[in-house]
């Protein structure tokens, strides 16, 4: 599709500001969380899904657990 098709609407394309790829989908994380796992430089700016996860595991910081159920 084109920019300006119907279909689109009228929101602009994001990009993460880390890897340069298209908006992954809108996420959010607990303000101290996000201070924890974004260096300091993306803090204030567009972070897709999977950027927050690599920074996360290259800080080993545990995002969720399962448990699981016996």
């Amino acid at each position: 599709m084109k920019p300006g098709h119907p279909l689109l609407g009228s929101r602009p394309v994001r990009v993460c500001k880390v890897c340069g790829s298209p908006d992954k989908g809108d996420f959010n994380a607990p303000d101290d969380t996000w201070k924890t796992v974004i260096p300091i430089e993306y803090q204030n700016k567009l972070v897709c899904v999977e950027c927050f996860g690599k920074f996360a595991c290259e800080k080993q910081v545990e995002l969720f657990r399962v448990h699981r159920i016996l």
